[in-house]
């Protein structure tokens, strides 16, 4: 090990349709050496290789050996089958039940190596960031593209049948109708309902923000229906789960922390008195687009 790297470290493997990026991270959940290349998506084997040569890159870096490490965690998105550790499917990568753990302990031999959802292992870095009682209740949501949650307690993912947090299909008020969370509240739909609104094939989610601050009635219909929508589907989480915390991730929240404060204003609304103590622990996420790859990294440091 090298004297750059004072901590034993784990590797983070974030991997997405546009971008695989690897990461050492220390047991504080602190990055210690990054390195991203575009996605190879053409193929699964071609994806893999990928993976495999930046992995080894970011070791060769850093002067280490993968022995010296805790493992390899990997978040990637879509379904994935965590206790056998495969890829079940992706719309963006070409990882249909693909057998990641198995691949990558044949190529790195028997070491840790742990899997799951992106989603989930961004919440997982969160969680484990804020030291939290092991009773405590923890909820993220993230806002992008699209929608999802996740929740954990005791240091466990809430998982059901392998398909849980998926409340983008949940189905809430918008512009009096009921549509789905993720159709009404992303940030593609903010961006598709400013352009009907305003007629205007080029604008985009950061233009409808910039007007609804500016104070434009179009704007603030949006920004406000959008915000109803997203206080309507946390309503759910918190009667079912009384969460501790609730952080917001993903582009749309990272970027507009005055948009969260709307989210907590309309839910404010909707909460019983013995339900308003979350108000003061919903917030936004303080590592952002680092998550990822900081919470698979942590996959395996226990």
């Amino acid at each position: 090990m090298n004297g750059g790297v004072l901590m034993k470290v784990a590797v983070g493997v974030d991997i997405g349709g546009t971008k695989v990026a690897v990461a050492l991270i220390n047991e504080k959940g602190e990055i210690v050496s990054r390195s991203q290349r575009p996605s190879q998506t053409a193929s699964a084997e071609g994806l893999y290789q990928g993976v495999v040569q930046l992995i080894q890159e970011v070791l060769e870096e850093n002067d280490l050996r993968i022995q010296d490490t805790y493992g390899i965690g990997v978040g990637l998105p879509g379904k994935v089958d965590v206790e056998n550790g495969v890829a079940v499917f992706q719309n963006n990568i070409p990882w249909a039940n693909f057998p990641v753990v198995e691949r990558l302990k044949q190529t790195f031999g028997d070491i840790p190596v742990r899997i799951d959802n992106d989603v989930k292992v961004a919440a997982y870095a969160e969680y484990r960031l804020l030291h939290l009682k092991s009773s405590d209740m923890f909820g993220y949501v993230t806002v992008s593209t699209g929608i999802a949650a996740t929740n954990i307690v005791n240091n466990t993912i809430l998982r059901g049948e392998g398909f849980s947090g998926e409340i983008g299909f949940l189905k809430v008020p918008y512009f009096e109708c009921l549509e789905s969370l993720e159709g009404a509240c992303s940030g593609v739909a903010i961006e598709r309902t400013g352009r009907e609104l305003y007629e205007d094939v080029a604008l985009t989610t950061k233009d409808v923000f910039e007007k609804w601050r500016s104070g434009e009635e179009a704007a603030n219909r949006i920004i406000e229906e959008t915000a109803k929508g997203l206080a309507s589907a946390l309503h759910g989480m918190v009667c079912l789960l009384d969460p501790k915390v609730i952080v917001f991730g993903g582009s749309v929240s990272n970027y507009n922390p005055d948009f969260i404060e709307l989210i907590k204003e309309e839910l404010g609304k909707l909460l019983h008195h013995e339900q308003k103590h979350i108000l003061e622990n919903i917030k936004a996420s303080t590592i952002k687009g680092d998550n990822g790859i900081i919470g698979a990294g942590l996959l395996v440091v226990e």
